[in-house]
């Protein structure tokens, strides 16, 4: 069963982007935690494939939706990076078939924000600080753990030679310097 939506509305706009909201990074790509979701929400969007990051057993389905599960925890121990590619893949299917993606998570925080970063990361070929910048802006409550940020720098310096983010210790999120 989907949980219960408490969400007031969508938010298809940086102006009413919400804690409780599902929120648009691209025409076909929105990013939520599971509260946000439901049967109706799904319908009135026209969300066609899901990225499921949550641990949330039988988890009722939307008919005529595709699904992708990322069963992971939000814990930096956990291995996100082995579901880049995957999850970026089916992402760009739903775009190349006319389709919309919802990726989520619990909160739409931290699972879900890691992988949004890295399809705009692989996919469009953007930094991965670019790629927070943009989706901080429409969905200004993710904040990945340091696992997966460590996850996404490994995947960039792999690819690029290269990363455009640098944590310091202690920090919970990286600092930007221009």
């Amino acid at each position: 069963m989907l949980p219960k939506s408490n969400a007031k509305g969508l938010a298809s706009d940086t102006s009413k982007s919400k804690l409780y909201s599902i929120c648009q990074i691209r025409p076909y790509l929105y990013i939520a935690g599971c509260m946000d979701v439901s049967h109706k929400n799904i319908r009135e969007l026209k969300i066609t494939h899901i990225v499921d990051a949550t641990n949330i057993p039988e988890v009722q389905r939307t008919p005529n939706v595709q699904y992708l599960e990322v069963k992971i925890d939000d814990d930096g121990r956990e291995d996100i990076k082995k579901h880049f590619i995957e999850a970026a893949a089916f992402i760009k299917k739903a775009k190349e078939s006319g389709g919309k993606a919802l990726v989520y998570c619990a909160a739409g925080i931290s699972r879900s924000a890691s992988i949004c970063i890295m399809y705009l990361a692989i996919e469009e070929n953007m930094t991965i600080k670019d790629a927070y910048i943009e989706i901080r802006k429409i969905r200004p409550i993710i904040c990945p753990n340091l696992g997966f940020w460590r996850q996404m720098i490994d995947y960039e310096i792999d690819k690029r030679g290269e990363t455009s983010i640098n944590l310091l210790n202690g920090m919970r999120r990286p600092i930007f310097y221009d």
